[in-house]
C-alpha cells in the first residue's frame, strides 16, 4: 500500500508540528507565569541572556565617584547603552569591587573621600587588571597629563564630564581590543 502526499503531509502535522506548537504554548506559559510572579527582575534576566547569546559582550565598567548625583547620572548612561555597570562611592569600595568582577574600564574621580582615583588604578594594576584607565576630576589636568606613565590612567576628562565624549573612549577601547584579539 503506498502513501498519498496527503497521508504523508498529515504525519509531518501530526507528529512534527503538532509537539512543537505543543512546547511554544507551555513554554509561552511558563514565561507568562514567571513574568506576573517576578515582574521586572524576570524581564532583566531575559534581556540578560539575548546579551549573553548576543555575538558581543556587554563591557564591564566600574565608575568610582563621591558624588551621588554625577555616579547616577554616568551609571544610567552608560546602562542605557548597553554597558554592564557597576558604581562605587569611594576608594574602599572600589577596590572591593575589583575583588567581586573583571572590568573592562575603570572610570574614577581623582579626589575622593578616603583615598585617590590614582590609588585605585594602582591597585588594580596591582591586581593584574588592565582595564582602560579613565580620570575625571573638577580641577585641570597638567599639561603632561596624557604621556605614558604619568599617572596610570589612559584618559582624564575635566568636570562636567561629556558622556558622549566618554562613550567615545570606551568604544575606542572596545575597538582596539577586538583589533588585538584578531591579530593573535
Amino acid at each position: 500500500m503506498t502513501s498519498s502526499p496527503l497521508d504523508s503531509f498529515i504525519h509531518a502535522l501530526v507528529y512534527v508540528a503538532a509537539p512543537l506548537l505543543l512546547c511554544a504554548l507551555v513554554v509561552g506559559a511558563i514565561a507568562g507565569i514567571l513574568v506576573r510572579t517576578f515582574g521586572k527582575r524576570f524581564v532583566r534576566f531575559l534581556r540578560g541572556l539575548v546579551r549573553a547569546w548576543s555575538s558581543s559582550r556587554a563591557m564591564q565598567v566600574l565608575i568610582v565617584e563621591d558624588n551621588p548625583d554625577s555616579r547616577e547620572t554616568l551609571k544610567r548612561y552608560l546602562t542605557g547603552r548597553d554597558y554592564d555597570v557597576a558604581s562605587a562611592g569611594n576608594l574602599r569600595t572600589g577596590i572591593e569591587f575589583l575583588s567581586k568582577g573583571r572590568f573592562d574600564a575603570i572610570i574614577s574621580d581623582i579626589a575622593l573621600p578616603d583615598g585617590t582615583g590614582y590609588t585605585l588604578l594602582n591597585e588594580a594594576r596591582r591586581r593584574g587588571i588592565r582595564a582602560l584607565g579613565i580620570a575625571m576630576s573638577g580641577y585641570p589636568y597638567p599639561s603632561n597629563v596624557d604621556q605614558p606613565g604619568v599617572t596610570g590612567f589612559d584618559y582624564h576628562l575635566t568636570k562636567p564630564v561629556d558622556c558622549d565624549e566618554l562613550c567615545s573612549l570606551l568604544e575606542k577601547s572596545r575597538a582596539s581590543e577586538g583589533d588585538a584579539s584578531t591579530s593573535l
